[in-house]
């Protein structure tokens, strides 16, 4: 009869322990799914702008497929500019362009 009253007593104090460091991991940044999806549409365009590198003009139309407003630079020239509101989420990438050469972009989108 003690094995079972130990073995309960043992029991609760490691799931206290568990709940303990549930409770105490920092969960993500992202407060919403938006901004999530936003990174994440931003990488994949960087990703596909990495195999085929485009020139300006395509760079701006692909991202307004995908965004509303935005701000979109190329060796910190800016090629685009979007209404700046208070929270923008933006990613940037060294990319090489098609004759071998490093090209910097960085695209920041703004949102609500």
């Amino acid at each position: 009869m003690k094995k079972g009253i130990v073995f309960s007593f043992e029991s609760m104090i490691a799931l206290l322990f568990f709940a303990t460091i549930l409770f105490s991991i920092n969960y993500s940044n992202f407060d919403s799914l938006k901004e999530l999806m936003i990174v994440q549409q931003e990488n994949d365009l960087l990703k596909i702008w990495s195999i085929d590198f485009p020139n300006n003009n395509e760079m701006v139309v692909d991202a307004m497929l995908l965004f509303e407003n935005f701000d979109l630079f190329l060796n910190e020239n800016k090629i685009h500019n979007g209404n700046h509101k208070e929270n923008g989420i933006g990613s940037e990438a060294i990319l090489l362009d098609n004759e071998l050469v490093e090209q910097k972009i960085r695209i920041v989108v703004y949102f609500n």
